[in-house]
């Protein structure tokens, strides 16, 4: 997974800032929905009414994320949670509509009308789909973790000693390991590799079947295989040869 898209999962900050990650995003948000909803080319227009309009899709979004999902959602009180979250959408609709009324209408719309219900309705869809959109991500983050942590219950740790420290791993976390003389190299997701003094045959003994030596020198972790064919196999941008002993139905 890119690192573009752990930030938008929350599960990694720019410069290991959390505030200063979620600034740079609102502040992204703010300049693109600006531009989009432009009219006639008044940007004063566009940009003045998602200043006016921000602060509540802010309070919302985080009041669902950081209060309802954790306190409701995730402990399964799922009527509670939807009561609350419907609640909260149309009291934000209806103040969104009236700020947007007040501070921005009245100078600029001389035909808005404050008691027009359809505004208020397209206030609500707005503020929803923000809110929506960002608790999809939370909720995917949280499944992660949830799923990650399931494998791990599920998965025996391998002890590799390298650089005079015994490294606990998980054999999900190995993406390919490469054999030199009477050293290998064990390449990890989202870990530096680690070089320990063991032999290809003694590491494929301890790893699970979804591991295969393909090569005298390589072997693979087929659940992260990118893409292959009968000369190499590409996992995570790295190309790594296929022997020509090797029975290529194995992947």
């Amino acid at each position: 997974m890119t690192k573009f898209s752990k930030i938008l999962l929350g599960e990694y900050h720019l410069f290991n800032s959390r505030i200063f990650t979620h600034v740079l995003f609102w502040l992204f948000y703010y300049i693109f929905f600006s531009l989009l909803w432009v009219k006639e080319g008044n940007y004063f227009r566009s940009f003045e009414l998602e200043f006016v309009l921000m602060p509540l899709r802010i309070a919302a979004s985080y009041v669902v994320l950081y209060y309802l999902i954790p306190r409701f959602l995730l402990k399964e009180k799922i009527e509670r949670f939807l009561t609350l979250y419907l609640t909260l959408i149309f009291i934000a609709g209806v103040l969104q509509r009236v700020l947007n009324y007040y501070f921005h209408e009245c100078f600029f719309i001389e035909t808005s009308n404050l008691v027009e219900l359809s505004p208020y309705f397209r206030s609500i869809v707005l503020i929803n789909t923000t809110v929506m959109l960002l608790s999809s991500l939370k909720i995917f983050s949280v499944w992660r973790i949830e799923n990650k942590k399931n494998r791990e219950d599920s998965e025996e740790y391998l002890e590799i000693k390298s650089n005079k420290r015994i490294y606990r791993i998980l054999p999900s976390e190995i993406k390919f390991i490469e054999g030199m003389g009477n050293y290998l190299t064990t390449y990890l997701v989202n870990r530096k590799p680690l070089i320990a003094y063991m032999s290809l045959k003694e590491m494929k003994s301890i790893l699970p079947e979804n591991f295969v030596r393909i090569h005298k020198s390589f072997i693979i972790n087929k659940n992260l295989i990118d893409s292959y064919n009968n000369e190499s196999v590409e996992i995570d941008d790295r190309i790594i040869p296929i022997g020509k002993s090797f029975n290529g139905q194995e992947l």
